[in-house]
């Protein structure tokens, strides 16, 4: 009788869309993602951080360091992280 709620779990779960971009993607991903999954992501993550930082900094600061040489290995989070702690300095 459990096997019936599990597998139909599953069966959603694969056709519903996966989704985009996360917090353990790579900047690479970061990259080459819609403005919606951005604009998702950072809605994410203000919800984590407590929305300290300016979202449009922080996006505007993730762009930048997207097209950086040599920073399409890096996690999103640990971006996303610096990038808000800059934007913090910069606004007080």
């Amino acid at each position: 009788m459990r096997v019936l709620p599990t597998g139909a779990f599953v069966f959603i779960m694969m056709a519903a869309p996966a989704l985009a971009l996360d917090v353990g993607d790579t900047m690479r991903d970061w990259a080459s993602a819609s403005s919606a999954d951005k604009d998702g992501l950072l809605r994410k993550l203000d919800a984590v951080n407590g929305g300290s930082a300016s979202r449009d900094g922080v996006r505007s600061c993730l762009d930048d360091t997207s097209k950086a040489a040599g920073h399409s290995n890096l996690p999103i989070a640990e971006v996303a992280k610096a990038c808000s702690d800059q934007v913090s300095r910069e606004n007080i």
